[in-house]
Formats: structure tokens, C-alpha cells, sequence
């Protein structure tokens, strides 16, 4: 999810200008129910150089790719299974309606 509000600001620079990509945090890193706000491009720099940004900051990255990954899936689960669900109500619908009406 992206967010463009003024009052958000990246974990990793502390900037709070830009485009922010956010996770739900949770585990010995957050609270339960707070978002992570981050740039995308500070993260692929960590990901890139971690020895330069020191270990907090590299687990930190590493986390959030996690949750990412950990949200994809859990989310990409229940979209299949929404889509499967009407696909199969419009086959239904359509071959009911190439049934001929009974007189």
C-alpha cells in the first residue's frame, strides 16, 4: 500500500516527504497493528550495501521483506479463492442461460 501523506516518514531516512510503501508490523520489532512506513529505494539500498547502514537497520529490511512476503501470500489466498468463486457463478449463469426455457 502506498501513502503520500505529509505526516508518515520512512523508518530508514526519517524523511517525510515521498512516496511510502508500508507492512503491519508485529513480532519483537512492533506493536501489534502499526504499520511500517518506508521508501522503496531506502530499502533496496540497505538490501544492496547493509554493511553500510549497520545491523539494526540491515534486520530491520529483512524483516520487512518477511512481512511482505508473509502478506502476499496470506492475501493472495483468499483473491484466488474470491475469483475461483465468481468464475464459477458466471459458468453457472451462462450455461443456464443457453438452456432453452422449458414451455
Amino acid at each position: 500500500m502506498a501513502w503520500t501523506i505529509g505526516k508518515l516518514k520512512c523508518y530508514f531516512c526519517k524523511d517525510k516527504d515521498g512516496l511510502f510503501h508500508s507492512v503491519c508490523d508485529y513480532g519483537i520489532y512492533g506493536d501489534v497493528g502499526k504499520r511500517i512506513n518506508y521508501h522503496p529505494e531506502c530499502l533496496k539500498m540497505i538490501e544492496v550495501d547493509p554493511e553500510r547502514f549497520g545491523h539494526i537497520q540491515a534486520d530491520k529490511a529483512i524483516h520487512i521483506n518477511g512481512l511482505r512476503k508473509h502478506c502476499i501470500k496470506k492475501c493472495n489466498k483468499y483473491i484466488v479463492q474470491k475469483f475461483e468463486k465468481k468464475v464459477e457463478l458466471l459458468h453457472q449463469a451462462h450455461f443456464e442461460r443457453m438452456i432453452p426455457p422449458r414451455v
